[in-house]
């Protein structure tokens, strides 16, 4: 291939023809020498790079190791507390351990504690036991007995005797110390089952430094460790150990490993990694140190072990940065003459079609572009002012065919939606109108170039979630008002009112969330036929009507306003409490009234458009029987020259309606709060006078009082109540047995008597309501009353 292609370089410098096959090589060994300049610069970092690598790796294996040691240690260290803190155990280090009284309480010990701690010892820990100095005895799950029988029998250390062990183990101070790892026999008597441990100290009560009574031993089988040690040794093939704080080398994969004074000094950070000479070999110590023990665990791996792999990627990268070389000069060859083949064609095409047209120019693309712009001239012109033309076209006739105003025959429609560049699905339709009812987060002024801006953003964010799935247009009706006309695709049948439903959350969400655009939009139902089209534009706009009950950032579906009730509920009664409230000054009750008519009618209930504007008109009528009835001054509450029906029916929303009217409300309310102290007091008084009159009568009551005063019973009872602090039965019931304890000191009537004289319709009630106030019955109160009368005849005649 390379040798047909320097066969033909010849031939094309002797024609002008050539020069873009010329540069097409050069600029394939350009942008050749980019990914060869890359892979050089690579090649010379590569050992780097692995080297780094190796350490990260060997570092984060080594991290991963500490923390599940750790994990261990934690679960180790939260047995250990619960053993030490355990106020049995500090009774028993405190006694002398040799009565019988108290050899019970540590075998009860045993039984309640230790047998239960041993179910939550791990595999990681063997074993445990404690030891007490009182007794020299050995506590540990299902055993009590002597240090040396334990350790003869029991456990042993292959490295310790008895001595040694009840030296260094037992006896002295010991806080969170660790042994290194010893073989244990646990059948010392015939030597048999030998396993390593990792011994844990601590003697007991923690606190207690000087006087120490004794010690827990916790066995940490080494097993566990060697387990987890080994997975880092397979895979680096390091040696691995931990050391303690002191330096002792508590377990290691390779028995024979020691410590040095000069990497001991090295270990001093809680993790790093540094070069050493490990037994005459270059290696790699890496480590990390644990707070939970005050180990640190150490990596030592030999850098000739991961520098073979390092060497031989660099071979296998050399190799394969000269391969590339090689076949991408080749490849840049032979790929410049097939990609300058089509264009060799195209100029000798021209150049046929046109024998009497000389190039000028200095090469084939250039001659190309003057042969093509010369004859696509005349064209594009005319393509241009027809496109200038289009979008306005488009847009008018889809206004029309939106609003039913197009011609509906189908050889027309048709042929008029060819010329516009208009294709339809299926023959199914919805139209939903998007109202952009505040722009004031996207825009600080409202101006026609931001209305612009508007406009042209909702109809292509519409547009675009329409397309995802069916097909849409859009039309501008208004300045903040735009229509979508969607055709859904046939296949998605069963999905067109859900996808209707979700592209006009995910319009509202978008606009909202990321323009802070807030909108409004109605949605036909789903029609079939493009004359149905028409239809569905007067049921979107039917919907749209009731934005003033949904308020901003609201979706309304057709289908939702055909299930209006044809009623409101706003009773005469409801009229007479709010009339009363105002004219008594009660803002709170009349806030709260308009509140609950409020409530009930748009919240509970669905309602038709008309009657909601029906509710407020009453409402709003209710406001001006009572400036008309108390000859309030329009002027003077609200202002000049305002008219509170215009104020109220312009607003866009029911809420807004709401609140307009509770202002209208509250301004007259306030109004009458003015003169409404002086009118309270002599309201009391009139009812307290009243009741002074009439509590001889049985009907009196609060029916009674409020039908003379011309209010209903529930105003009279919270007017009463707010005013004297008192219920008004209890101020009927204390008036009447007032006026009983003057008949009964001035005559003999009995209580039957009495209850008819006071108004109670018997004698039982009469008695119960006595002693209720009283706290006597009328009976034991006439003694009393009679005696005082005695007595004081008494004192009058001495």
């Amino acid at each position: 291939m390379m040798k047909s292609i320097m066969s033909l370089l010849p031939k094309f410098r002797k024609r002008s023809l050539s020069r873009v096959l010329s540069a097409m090589i050069v600029s394939n060994l350009i942008l050749l020498l980019i990914p060869v300049t890359m892979g050089l610069f690579l090649y010379t970092k590569v050992q780097d790079v692995l080297e780094g690598n190796a350490k990260r790796s060997n570092s984060a294996m080594l991290e991963q190791l500490r923390l599940s040691v750790d994990n261990k240690l934690k679960e180790m260290d939260i047995l250990a507390k619960q053993i030490a803190f355990n106020p049995k155990l500090a009774t028993l280090l405190s006694s002398s351990g040799t009565t019988d009284e108290e050899s019970y309480r540590q075998v009860e010990f045993v039984r309640d504690y230790l047998n239960r701690y041993q179910s939550f010892a791990s595999g990681f820990m063997k074993d445990f036991y404690i030891h007490l100095q009182a007794g020299d005895l050995i506590l540990k799950p299902g055993m009590r007995t002597d240090a040396r029988t334990f350790y003869e029998k029991y456990y042993s250390y292959e490295t310790m005797d008895y001595e040694t062990w009840h030296t260094n183990v037992l006896e002295g101070y010991h806080s969170l110390a660790f042994l290194p790892s010893a073989t244990l026999w646990q059948d010392p008597v015939n030597r048999a089952s030998p396993t390593k441990v990792i011994t844990y100290l601590q003697s007991l009560p923690i606190y207690e430094v000087t006087e120490t009574r004794g010690s827990l031993v916790i066995l940490i089988n080494e097993q566990e460790v060697q387990e987890m040690f080994k997975q880092l040794e397979l895979a680096n093939d390091s040696t691995i150990f931990i050391v303690d704080r002191y330096n002792q080398i508590i377990a290691s994969t390779d028995p024979s490993v020691s410590l040095t004074e000069e990497m001991a000094k090295k270990l001093t950070s809680a993790s790093g990694l540094f070069d050493y000479e490990w037994d005459g070999t270059d290696s790699i110590i890496s480590y990390t140190a644990s707070k939970q023990a005050e180990w640190h665990y150490v990596s030592i791996m030999p850098k000739d072990l991961f520098m073979q792999r390092v060497e031989s990627m660099k071979h296998i990268a050399l190799l394969v940065l000269v391969i590339a070389l090689v076949c991408g000069g080749a490849t840049a060859c032979w790929m410049a003459y097939r990609h300058y083949s089509p264009v060799k064609r195209m100029v000798d095409a021209i150049i046929q079609s046109k024998p009497n047209d000389h190039r000028k120019t200095g090469n084939e693309y250039e001659f190309i572009t003057e042969s093509i712009e010369g004859t696509l001239l005349e064209e594009r012109h005319l393509r241009n002012r027809l496109l200038q033309q289009a979008p306005v076209i488009q847009s008018n006739f889809l206004s029309r065919l939106i609003r039913g105003y197009v011609d509906l025959d189908q050889e027309s429609l048709d042929s008029q939606m060819d010329f516009m560049n208009i294709q339809f699905l299926s023959d199914s339709f919805a139209v939903f109108i998007v109202q952009a009812e505040d722009i004031a987060g996207y825009a600080k002024e409202a101006t026609e170039a931001k209305w612009t801006h508007v406009r042209f953003i909702i109809s292509n964010v519409g547009t675009d979630i329409i397309q995802a799935r069916h097909l849409g247009y859009a039309v501008e009706l208004e300045r903040d008002r735009i229509a979508f006309l969607c055709n859904f695709d046939p296949a998605l049948e069963e999905e067109h009112s859900k996808d209707l439903h979700d592209m006009l959350e995910q319009l509202l969400a978008i606009m909202h969330e990321r323009f802070k655009i807030s909108l409004t939009i109605a949605a036909s139902d789903i029609h079939r036929g493009t004359s149905q089209i028409g239809h569905a534009y007067l049921e979107a706009m039917a919907a749209f009507d009731y934005r003033m009950f949904r308020g901003q950032n609201a979706i309304i579906h057709f289908g939702e306003i055909q299930d209006a009730t044809p009623h409101y509920y706003y009773p005469i009664e409801f009229e007479v409490q709010l009339v009363n409230h105002v004219k008594s000054g009660d803002a709170d009750n009349v806030a709260k009234l308009l509140d609950n008519i409020y409530e009930m009618n748009f919240n509970t209930a669905k309602m038709t458009l008309e009657l909601g504007l029906c509710l407020f008109f009453n409402i709003i009528s209710t406001f001006l029987k009572i400036t008309n009835t108390t000859n309030s001054d329009l002027d003077a509450l609200l202002g000049p020259n305002i008219d509170p029906i215009k104020n109220l029916f312009n607003c866009k929303t029911v809420e807004d309606m709401h609140r307009e009217t509770k202002r209208l409300y509250a301004l007259l309310t306030a109004s009458f709060q003015t003169s409404q102290t002086d009118h309270s007091k002599q309201l009391l008084q009139d009812i307290m006078d009243m009741i002074d009159l009439h509590n001889r009568d049985q009907n009196l009551g609060l029916v009674m009082i409020a039908d003379h005063f011309g209010m209903t019973p529930q105003y009279v009872s919270s007017f009463f109540k707010k005013a004297s602090n008192q219920n008004l039965t209890d101020y009927i019931t204390r008036a009447r047995i007032e006026l009983a304890k003057t008949y009964m000191g001035e005559s003999d009537y009995t209580n039957a008597q009495l209850a008819q004289m006071v108004g109670y319709t018997n004698d039982v009630v009469f008695i119960r309501a006595f002693k209720k106030l009283e706290g006597v019955t009328p009976g034991k109160y006439r003694i009393s009353i009679q005696h005082s009368s005695r007595e004081q005849d008494k004192e009058a005649r001495v």
